[in-house]
């Protein structure tokens, strides 16, 4: 029996029959091009939401266009753009394991992807060409009342921001939604498992029980070598176990649409950080191009870089977070304290131990005992958050496209100055609420 709030959801997010109708129609149609004007080089494919109904309002539209096994991959690559450019408006060339084309077809935003046909997995030349599969394997097993338990599905992980598997989000892909409501029948079900789960939580196993060492497994049943929650961040994963806990516990329309976070003005967020007693850094540099799943990894792993290079020199992160807006990258971070004293505490070997000897020809006079060891005071080279910062652009691999934007085009922001040049930065990365308690 669905809850008044479900029913309410399913009102507001699960398209009308005659928008279903609309995207369907449009969909063919540009289908029906493509095949008007393949020459016999490739079958146009309608994959993803839309064939299965699972989709919510304002759908994207993909089709892929298979090639024979016998093409090669440039004549795939060359052709699958061109079919794209020709037939689609506002164009972008995008990049998964080869490119492909997006861009808009009356109104809609629309992916046409290239792929080899395949339909024994061992003849998959790419990621990309088991997707058709996939596809095809929901829309033989999904029964017709489980697609609004899909829709439902899709809308609280869009609501509590772990809906997508793309790299900027790393959270559940929508395949990944459908063969969970496969695997345990409907939405609330899908949360009542969700609830217990534990990391490595392995849903399906494959022949050889391969341990993957990730938060998720459930195997593909297209490609038993896959794991479809391979995207899914430790983070993610913990927070759909929370709020499926959370939202059984107390179900509210909050958890499908949570209230926006307040954009602070630049009086209010000073007033915040007096308050707090900490020290903020931010450290920005223009956004380069580059498609987001090259992109994010590279500015995860820069965040994570600068906070070891923050941590070694003793200063005591609380806070860390990256946001990508308006075309620039930050990595802000907060400290428990900006500025660390001249000196640092050495502490040498215990009193008798082989080692005192060269301790003592090392620091010489300024050695002292404390707890039976030798120690010695020590001038610290790095007195500064904002030095330690600017050591690790100058020397740390912080990603191959970013490493030049750090060294050439970095500026760093320290406390009221970040509240003055980037409020909407600063109360985003400081309002650390669950969406559904805001």
């Amino acid at each position: 029996m669905r809850s008044d709030i479900e029913s309410r959801v399913l009102a507001k997010v699960k398209p009308t029959s005659a928008t279903v109708e609309e995207v369907k129609k449009v969909a063919e149609e540009l289908k029906q091009r493509l095949d008007s004007i393949s020459e016999g080089r490739y079958r146009p494919l309608l994959v993803g939401s839309v064939p299965k109904e699972t989709f919510l309002n304002n759908p994207d539209i993909d089709i892929f266009i298979l090639f024979p096994q016998e093409c090669t991959l440039q004549e795939l690559k060359e052709v699958g753009l061109s079919v794209g450019d020709e037939l689609l408006q506002d164009t972008v060339e995008k990049y998964a394991e080869h490119p492909y084309t997006h861009g808009k077809y009356k109104g809609y935003d629309v992916d046409i992807v290239p792929c080899f046909e395949v339909r024994d997995i061992e003849d998959m030349k790419s990621s990309v060409d088991r997707t058709p599969l996939h596809t095809e394997y929901i829309l033989s097993h999904l029964e017709e009342g489980q697609k609004d338990e899909v829709i439902l599905s899709k809308a609280f992980l869009k609501g509590i921001g772990a809906y997508s598997a793309e790299s900027r989000v790393q959270g559940f892909s929508g395949y990944l939604c459908e063969l969970l409501v496969l695997e345990y029948g409907g939405f609330v079900d899908v949360l009542k498992a969700a609830s217990g789960w534990k990391f490595g939580e392995t849903i399906s196993k494959s022949a050889d029980d391969h341990d993957f060492g990730e938060p998720l497994v459930l195997i593909d049943p297209v490609d038993p070598r896959r794991n479809v929650a391979s995207a899914l961040s430790e983070y993610n994963f913990y927070l759909f176990i929370y709020a499926s806990r959370s939202y059984l516990e107390d179900a509210s329309i909050k958890f499908f649409f949570p209230e926006k976070i307040t954009i602070k003005d630049s009086n209010e967020l000073k007033l915040e950080i007096k308050d707090r007693g900490t020290h903020l850094i931010d450290i920005t540099i223009p956004c380069p191009d580059v498609v987001d799943d090259n992109l994010y990894p590279q500015v995860h792993k820069a965040r994570r870089a600068l906070y070891d290079c923050l941590a070694r020199n003793d200063f005591s992160v609380l806070h860390q977070g990256d946001q990508v807006v308006d075309g620039s990258i930050h990595l802000m971070f907060e400290l428990k304290n900006g500025t660390l004293p001249s000196i640092i505490k050495h502490e040498g070997p215990p009193i008798g131990n082989p080692h005192t000897e060269s301790f003592e020809n090392k620091y010489g006079s300024g050695i002292y005992i404390e707890d039976g060891r030798l120690m010695v005071d020590r001038t610290r080279k790095v007195k500064t958050a904002k030095e330690a910062v600017k050591e690790a652009i100058s020397t740390l691999d912080l990603g191959s496209d970013l490493n030049h934007l750090f060294s050439n085009e970095s500026e760093i922001f320290e406390g009221k100055n970040i509240a003055e040049r980037y409020p909407d930065i600063l109360s985003r990365f400081l309002d650390r609420r669950l969406s559904w308690k805001r």
